[in-house]
């Protein structure tokens, strides 16, 4: 494959996985009278009633590279059932113009016209639920399910002017911020951060951050369901490893009007299944170019390598196709790692097995993370691969918990794998036990080496239940056990973590500890006034790496007495990056 197809290869990944979607942190935009909204004076909710019809114009557009993929359509509601707290919407898309230059043919989604799916809504406007009939191509569902993730606004409660929420897109799950700018009509900003990427984003190997963003949506009272518009605009950098970077810039809109409304076809609930789009597998062996045999196929993995400018996922995304396609190749491969195959390639073969997520390859795996004949790196490489192929189940945790017995790196990565299983399982029984069995390995080491590979695996676990634990660590007489254990909270998505951190920050004296606490606080969401006594104590640290992370973290708040900390350092900081960092959050009018 060409470096110019793997880069429409990623293109494509990228559309398939963020088209219609906005993620990731961004520091809002705020109108200048933003800070002087108290809040609703009464509770807002949407207002609906069964037989409620409504329709609205929208439109999507991503573009990178000169390419583009653009969404217009009418998508008509019609409210079926509303018991007080949940309304049952029958939906669907009219007059569809869907244009998709950018993604590859096979990744292409078709048309949604005319096909009709289900929401659920509650009281504050959030879609809390989707539901497809099995007529739809789970292409088709990823496009809706991203074309609705804009959507995603939770209207205030009585006198509150921010306030958040954990939800899910594309990436991942994160928490969404938001801010009130206007009481009437009612006007809301939004920010998400948080992420925890998962999925097709770790399959392909895609590094996903944003470069600028703004998203406002406005309610209407004395419009039924309260909808009137959402706009929004991001700027996206998508890079994998060895590969340029592309931008991509996304724009959408919702405009309600309800003269636009189709009438939608009876269909009983039951007809359809509720579905997370997001959630399904990356189907990655149609973007790439299937050789005619092994030995071609394992030429083109390692002339990808040996590139002057490495193509590594190029080279596992292939091998990956074609082990799917020929499963019984999977020892031939397997081989080659007992073999001679060059160091720089070994770690793309454990890609290759992990990408196929065949069962044969978790086999294979589960022997090598044992096999004392191979490197310890080779073990390592092999306990990771085994945490993330395929479904987790019991098995696969039984043997990391196992292999990480063995006080080793390989134990090690083996503790970390089973702790990220936790977050990809939807099993509850396997994430209990999971979780119960990291809990009690924590009370039954004394060593603090185990103790800090038992605190990260937590992390990775992204699961509230270690809340507790954790925030116990922040305490501990060993600095490095509570930077661990303030960056394990950090990832656990839990606001219960967040009074936890602020109280360990307000009493911690060591420089490198603080900005661990202060970095958790910003990936946290926090958001108090408490907080920001505590960083004007640290914002003007001679440790230059705790004043940029208080420098972050105040940036993240959008209150004026975080600004005037901000313009207050930004004069008296010396350090050009930082005062570039600074300049991140303040306007042109703050600086001067």
């Amino acid at each position: 494959m060409s470096k110019i197809t793997m880069k429409s290869v990623l293109l494509a990944s990228a559309v398939v996985i963020i088209a219609g979607t906005v993620f990731i942190k961004f520091a809002l935009v705020s109108k200048p009278n933003q800070l002087e909204v108290a809040g609703l004076l009464q509770p807002a909710s949407c207002d609906f009633s069964e037989g409620q019809k409504s329709a609205f114009k929208v439109e999507s557009s991503v573009t990178a590279e000169n390419q583009s993929d653009t969404f217009k359509g009418v998508m008509s509601w019609h409210v079926d059932e509303f018991n007080g707290d949940i309304a049952k919407i029958r939906a669907s898309f009219t007059d569809v113009e869907l244009k998709q230059s950018m993604t590859l043919p096979e990744e292409r989604a078709d048309s949604p016209q005319g096909q009709i799916f289900f929401l659920e809504v509650n009281k504050s406007c959030i879609i809390t639920s989707t539901a497809f009939t099995k007529s739809w191509e789970p292409k088709t569902q990823l496009l809706v399910a991203a074309l609705l993730d804009n959507l995603t606004f939770s209207l205030p409660k009585k006198n509150a002017s921010h306030w958040q929420l954990s939800a899910l897109d594309g990436l991942g799950d994160y928490t969404a911020h938001f801010n009130l700018v206007n009481e009437s009509p009612v006007q809301i900003q939004r920010a998400k951060n948080n992420h925890l990427t998962r999925g097709a984003v770790n399959d392909f190997g895609l590094i996903l951050s944003v470069n600028k963003s703004i998203a406002t949506a406005t309610f209407n009272r004395r419009m039924p369901l309260w909808w009137q518009s959402i706009t929004g605009e991001e700027e996206i950098s998508v890079k994998v490893q060895n590969e340029p970077e592309i931008r991509m810039l996304q724009t959408f809109s919702l405009q309600r009007d309800d003269q636009l409304f189709t009438a939608i076809e009876q269909i009983d609930w039951s007809m359809a299944e509720k579905s997370t789009p997001y959630d399904l597998p990356a189907q990655f062996d149609e973007t790439v170019q299937i050789r005619q045999s092994y030995d071609e196929t394992f030429d083109s993995f390692i002339n990808a390598i040996n590139d002057p400018s490495p193509r590594y996922y190029e080279a596992a995304l292939e091998m990956a196709a074609w082990l799917k396609k020929h499963p019984e190749d999977v020892n031939l491969l397997v081989s080659e790692i007992y073999g001679a195959l060059d160091d720089e390639a070994r770690p793309t073969a454990f890609l290759a097995l992990q990408l196929s997520g065949l069962n044969n390859a978790t086999e294979a795996l589960s022997e090598m993370v044992f096999d004392a004949n191979l490197s310890q790196g080779d073990q390592s490489r092999a306990a990771s691969a085994l945490a993330d192929i395929g479904e987790p189940s019991r098995e696969v945790a039984d043997l990391l918990l196992s292999r990480s017995t063995v006080k080793d790196i390989a134990g090690n990565t083996s503790l970390l794998g089973v702790g990220s299983m936790v977050d990809r399982s939807d099993d509850p029984l396997l994430r209990e036990y999971i979780i119960d069995s990291l809990q009690q390995n924590f009370a039954d080491t004394a060593s603090q080496s185990e103790q800090l590979t038992l605190i990260d695996s937590m992390g990775n676990t992204a699961d509230p239940a270690f809340t507790e634990l954790l925030s116990e660590q922040l305490i501990s007489q060993s600095e490095a056990t509570r930077r661990r254990a303030a960056d394990a909270l950090a990832r656990l998505n839990s606001e219960q973590a967040q009074p936890a951190l602020l109280k360990a920050l307000i009493s911690e004296n060591n420089s490198s500890v603080s900005a661990a606490l202060v970095k958790a606080l910003k990936d946290s969401g926090a958001a108090s006034s408490d907080m920001v006594d505590a960083l004007a104590k640290r914002v003007n640290s001679l440790d230059p790496q705790l004043r940029a992370a208080s420098i972050d973290l105040l940036g993240a708040q959008q209150t004026q007495e975080a600004k005037n900390l901000l313009v207050t350092q930004y004069k008296r900081e010396s350090d050009v990056y930082i005062k570039r960092r600074i300049g991140r959050y303040l306007s042109a009018k703050d600086l001067r």
